[in-house]
């Protein structure tokens, strides 16, 4: 009589932890885009992540040994060509691009363009691994893609007006959007061990990011200065609170709660990241801009509520 009850708790205190590891993964990665901004004003993406990955990998590597002896005896026995192309895909293809964009363009124009990512996942499960949607998400993807499109088009319309929002960077953004959705629907087609990828990653990144940090021409290194605090200060968040503790409250937070219902946790990322790039960097958004933002917010409410309804499934 009394299992039933200790259930429902049980179940209640998954989804208030949940919640807590979620909103503390869209606080840190929603700060993310105007530190990161700042930061590349004084050194190049690949020597930031060099920075980056160097520094997280000496809390990640020393605590994935300590509590993933099992994957590691796995990944001896691993595909490791298979590991390895994923790990590029999904670490220095990914993220070459994405801030090289947000160089580019305004840190909240690259925050909303990286939230519409749950979105691009949903329509390649449909296209490429035939998963069914519902009527509504198909109508919500819709909308929400010629949102995106219209935000990463921005720059057109308004002509260099107010902030200059830069084209090639918002498709360089939707490139690492589109590389960083074939990495993920590669490993759950392939049904790859996370874990597995995540010590890759740390393992294959750092050799090709100070390979292309080594080969940079000499005249860019000498406009570079890695020893700015702000420089430092973006490195060290994003080692530290971006790579280590946002990563591990996401990954927690999604073992409680379904993939669908964290997703929508991503799509708040811009409301953290907006405040302080209005204070701190003086950005705003254009009239286009903003009707950009209210497709894409209609499209995630259809695909995301609506979606779950029982409508007919195509």
């Amino acid at each position: 009589m009394n299992s039933l009850p200790m259930s429902k708790h049980h179940l209640s205190n998954n989804r208030s932890k949940a919640y807590a590891l979620l909103l503390i993964n869209t606080i840190l990665w929603g700060l993310s885009p105007p530190i990161i901004k700042v930061a590349l004003n004084f050194v190049t993406t690949n020597q930031f992540l060099l920075g980056r990955y160097l520094l997280a990998s000496l809390i990640f590597l020393p605590l994935y040994f300590i509590f993933q002896n099992k994957g590691i005896k796995q990944l001896r026995q691993g595909n490791w060509p298979l590991l390895i192309f994923l790990a590029l895909l999904g670490t220095p293809l990914t993220l070459i691009p994405l801030y090289e964009g947000l160089r580019l363009t305004s840190s909240i124009e690259a925050s909303i363009l990286t939230a519409t990512g749950p979105l691009l996942v949903i329509l390649g499960g449909r296209i490429f691994l035939k998963e069914k949607i519902s009527r509504n998400e198909e109508v919500g993807l819709i909308i929400a893609i010629f949102g995106t499109l219209l935000l990463a088009f921005e720059p057109i319309f308004n002509n260099g007006s107010g902030i200059k929002f830069s084209l090639i960077g918002n498709l360089l953004i939707l490139g690492s959007n589109l590389i960083w959705t074939a990495f993920l629907l590669l490993v759950k087609k392939l049904k790859t061990d996370a874990s597995q990828i995540s010590l890759v990653s740390y393992l294959v990144s750092i050799p090709v990011f100070a390979l292309l940090v080594f080969f940079t021409p000499v005249s860019v290194v000498a406009r570079t200065n890695i020893a700015a605090p702000l420089a430092l200060m973006g490195i060290v968040y994003m080692a530290i609170f971006g790579s280590v503790i946002a990563f591990w409250a996401y990954t927690k937070g999604q073992e409680y709660i379904k993939a669908g219902e964290a997703a929508i946790f991503t799509y708040l990322q811009p409301l953290i990241t907006f405040p302080l790039a209005y204070f701190w960097l003086g950005e705003t958004l254009s009239g286009s801009s903003l009707l950009a933002c209210l497709l894409i917010a209609t499209g995630v409410y259809f695909s995301e509520y609506h979606g779950k309804s029982k409508s007919a499934i195509i």
